[in-house]
């Protein structure tokens, strides 16, 4: 049976990081709050529900991008919105990729654990979310370095279009990679409750009315 809650609540932490790859490719920036919420829960690796990987009141980015990417509307979407929701679709493909690779998946996850004792360690409020702790430059670093030495070389890479100017700066593409990272988790987090590429267009109506609720 369908968890809409809980669909929405994974797909919105996915869209969420969709929309700030796409603004860090295209002004540099980000949103620190929006941000926090889908790195911090890359090292939340024993959850008793959904929403101790991602508090809701988190994802309001996210579930305002799942109203403007997903439902049915007589307006034209602008172009950064076709672009989000084309970047959420390639990562869902991109997740199940690394799913179903199970030597990657099992070293992805190995190298998880490692870095949750190693961030927790050195910042004692990371998994409460605290935006300064979590957006620290070191632990980006290490969330995007994880990304380029275990997806990068192993699976297709996924085109980000933005300004050559933010593009090529070390630091946002880490910022990327990190992001890139928090999508696959997103995803994965959907497929285990449930969620299937198949079913989105007959739980898209719902999902988006519950999206609707909570941006």
């Amino acid at each position: 049976m369908s968890d809409i809650k809980s669909e929405t609540i994974a797909l919105a932490a996915l869209f969420q990081c969709c929309t700030q790859i796409q603004r860090v490719a295209s002004t540099g920036y980000y949103d620190e709050n929006a941000v926090a919420c889908v790195l911090r829960a890359l090292i939340v690796t024993n959850p008793r529900t959904v929403e101790d990987i991602y508090p809701m009141d988190g994802l309001k980015v996210g579930f305002k991008q799942i109203v403007d990417g997903l439902s049915k509307s007589s307006q034209v979407k602008d172009v950064a919105t076709i672009d989000i929701t084309k970047m959420a679709l390639k990562l869902i493909s991109l997740a199940i990729s690394v799913e179903r690779n199970g030597r990657i998946f099992d070293r992805l996850s190995d190298e998880i654990d490692e870095l949750k004792q190693t961030i927790t360690r050195e910042f004692e409020d990371f998994l409460q979310g605290n935006p300064q702790s979590v957006n620290d430059q070191n632990n980006i670093h290490l969330f995007g370095t994880l990304y380029q030495s275990i997806i990068s070389p192993n699976f297709a890479k996924l085109l980000i279009y933005g300004e050559e100017q933010h593009l090529r700066v070390p630091a946002n593409q880490e910022k990327i990679r990190a992001l890139l990272l928090a999508g696959i988790r997103a995803v994965i987090l959907w497929r285990q409750i449930g969620g299937r590429r198949r079913f989105l267009v007959f739980r898209r109506k719902a999902i988006v009315e519950y999206a609707k609720q909570h941006m």
